[in-house]
């Protein structure tokens, strides 16, 4: 659940915070000069504002812990940085900057949070907005054991009290300090972050003007594909099924098979769905077990993550499955880790210590899972998402999702996308607020060799105040030293970037975009709308 990009993740804490803060991370563009409201005397009103109450002035109890003025540096300028608490245990970080534009934005965290990832907005602050982010509620850690959950307040904080309440303090302390409120307001998040901009979007939708979504995770219904994975990526001993060497193996196989089906051969599918290949073609003969083969129980797993999680019944209960393309990205002790600490706190009506991800039946243990989902989701089991208000005040919205992902698989948000476009109006009229961009080759949020890297922030800015929708987003892939790879345009789903045949395939000016028809993009699933 919700598991994060750059792979090969081991379960230490301090890994998983690293991990998460590099998956996160807003991409950072160039400071630009924008109309600014100017401090007489920074240090001292942020001084001041450290004695402010907030009690006074908030409908949610609330207070201003400490206010400190950091200096500027070489590369960022001078702030005020302000944490705090809100009732009853979410901790949050405000930065307020010299030279504000007048904008607000706010982040997201990830996997199971309890840690405040306000770095991610650097790139906000060095651009002038007040930026801020919170740990959703409790302490802990990316994948540390959600104990926390054994207090419903703290699940319904983590399950976007949070977000909506920082939303409203902060701006309650941008007045307070400017003496003006936001002119625009943003949210940037993925994973745990891309879930949270969905809520906010439908359940809060005058928080923001413009919000992006990457790679949404929702708790509920991936404890339900997280433990599929587990119980398919691990042997009854524990042990993972496939070996890196064997899992690179069937990665190269897939991608022989189906590279080429997008016009070039170069190592990335563009589309997934597009490929159907059977791991059973390279099964090992009896008798054999080299690394130029798969086990029977090899291709078996890979199979079941072809194919999705299912009941008894063969019912889907997660509205997709792993990418053919991930298969570098299947981590089968991290998804076990996962997977057992959401079962055992955040996923059923009441906690179960001594719950196993093993234990789990694809019948009953499903059901209580849909019982607490709509604590956390963005949309409720049997119900579509509904952004009707935010569409109707002039909201813009940006999900992006790499095809590669297999902790949060893309076929939950093509799914909600076209829960949404049915709804409101048809696709094209929907493109118009709301944009979904694929990302090819893709992991978690980030990762994976091909291009990943790129500015959101930019986009949902120039589409929000200059109605300048997003499209031929540029993505860029950089190699350990830093130097770039290639470069690709994204295109707004479903149109897809196709090679010209003319020049350098690693220039994004050699690739054009390609518009795509799509037929029903609703899934069949165990959980869809009634």
């Amino acid at each position: 659940m919700f598991i994060m990009a750059a792979r090969r993740l081991r379960l230490s804490v301090v890994q998983s915070v690293v991990l998460v803060l590099i998956a996160i991370a807003c991409t950072c563009a160039p400071p630009r000069a924008e109309a600014a409201t100017r401090q007489s005397d920074p240090a001292a009103d942020c001084a001041k504002l450290s004695r402010t109450d907030l009690a006074s002035v908030s409908d949610v109890p609330a207070a201003i812990g400490s206010a400190d003025y950091i200096p500027a540096s070489s590369d960022m300028r001078g702030y005020c940085r302000v944490r705090g608490m809100i009732a009853p245990h979410i901790q949050y970080d405000l930065r307020l900057p010299d030279d504000w534009t007048g904008r607000y934005l706010q982040g997201g965290c990830g996997g199971f949070c309890g840690m405040i990832m306000i770095d991610q907005c650097a790139p906000g602050l060095a651009r002038g907005f007040a930026v801020a982010a919170s740990d959703l509620g409790h302490s802990g850690g990316a994948w540390v054991s959600p104990v926390w959950a054994t207090d419903p307040q703290l699940r319904r904080d983590y399950g976007g009290r949070a977000t909506h309440e920082l939303a409203k303090i902060s701006k309650i302390i941008i007045q307070i300090y400017y003496g003006e409120a936001p002119k625009r307001s943003y949210f940037q998040g993925c994973s745990t972050g891309g879930r949270e901009g969905l809520q906010v979007a439908q359940n809060y939708p005058e928080d923001f003007d413009g919000i992006i979504a990457g790679d949404p995770a929702f708790p509920g219904r991936l404890s339900i594909w997280n433990t599929w994975i587990a119980q398919h990526l691990m042997d009854n001993g524990g042990a993972p099924v496939f070996s890196k060497a064997a899992l690179e193996f069937l990665h190269a196989a897939v991608t022989d098979a189906c590279d080429a089906k997008d016009g070039l051969k170069d190592g990335i599918i563009a589309d997934p769905r597009r490929c159907s290949y059977d791991p059973q073609k390279i099964q090992c003969k009896p008798g054999r077990d080299g690394t130029d083969c798969l086990t029977a129980a090899q291709v078996a797993a890979a199979r079941a993550m072809y194919d999705g999680a299912r009941n008894s019944r063969g019912e889907l209960l997660y509205p997709g499955a792993a990418s053919r393309g991930s298969e570098l990205d299947w981590d089968g002790p991290l998804m076990a880790h996962v997977s057992q600490e959401a079962l055992r706190f955040l996923a059923f009506p009441t906690v179960r210590p001594a719950f196993t991800y093993r234990s789990f039946n694809w019948d009953r243990d499903e059901a209580d899972v849909r019982a607490t989902a709509g604590t956390y989701d963005a949309v409720e089991p049997g119900k579509a998402p509904d952004l009707s208000r935010f569409h109707a005040r002039g909201g813009r919205l940006i999900a992006y999702h790499g095809f590669y992902d297999v902790g949060v698989p893309p076929g939950g948000i093509i799914d909600y996308y076209a829960q949404v476009w049915n709804r409101e109006g048809g696709l094209a009229a929907t493109k118009n607020w709301f944009r979904l961009f694929m990302v090819p080759g893709m992991f978690h949020c980030r990762g994976g060799d091909a291009p990943n890297t790129f500015d959101m922030l930019t986009q949902i800015v120039d589409w929000v105040e200059k109605d300048r929708a997003p499209n031929g987003i540029i993505a860029t892939q950089y190699d350990k030293s830093g130097t770039v790879v290639r470069r690709r345009p994204l295109y707004a789903y479903p149109n897809v970037a196709r090679f010209s045949g003319r020049g350098d395939p690693n220039d994004a000016a050699n690739w054009n975009e390609s518009p795509q028809v799509i037929g029903e993009d609703r899934v069949d699933w165990a959980w869809k709308p009634s």
